[in-house]
């Protein structure tokens, strides 16, 4: 009896090998979805005029940093509706990914969230330099922006020929 709960307990992969076998995409997909949470709570409320849930205090202060001009940078949009449409593309390039093995679309994933992270960069000085603020609601977004970078980024590294598998879908 003994022996049959060992045998049980022996095949079965432990957590973190069930962890690593976890499709990448499904990993970007999550973060996307996060990502999408968030600037779609930020978009909502800043095209309502509502103030931010935020905690404030010190150098925290999200409402100052979603009416300062920097938060509007073209055509007068709030940039949390960017990050919306941003988080809702790499969710469907993820998805899409992970289910066609698609490379192409891992590259682009790569490349928009790239775009996305050198804007976070921008966004980060504008709201310590020049607001001389912080909202911690973007600095969510921004490190799940950063992680979907370094997960699309690590893929691509860990990719033995990544020109050879672009090759190969070129010539599909």
């Amino acid at each position: 009896m003994a022996d049959t709960t060992m045998a049980g307990t022996a095949s079965r992969p432990s957590l973190w090998r069930r962890i690593r076998s976890i499709h990448p995409g499904l990993v970007l997909a999550t973060l996307d979805l996060i990502g999408l949470g968030i600037a779609s709570y930020l978009s909502f409320e800043e095209l309502q005029n509502h103030p931010l849930v935020c905690a404030t205090g010190g150098i925290f202060d999200c409402n100052a940093v979603a009416q300062s001009s920097y938060s509007r940078p073209f055509f007068n949009i709030p940039v949390a509706v960017y990050g919306v449409f941003l988080s809702l593309t790499l969710f469907v390039l993820a998805i899409a990914w992970w289910r066609t093995g698609n490379y192409r679309l891992l590259l682009l994933h790569y490349g928009l969230s790239l775009v996305g992270v050198i804007f976070e960069g921008w966004f980060q000085f504008a709201q310590v330099v020049l607001i001389k603020k912080v909202c911690i609601w973007c600095e969510s977004y921004g490190i799940s922006l950063i992680l979907r970078f370094v997960v699309a980024l690590w893929v691509y590294l860990r990719t033995p020929n990544p020109d050879a598998a672009l090759s190969e879908e070129l010539a599909e």
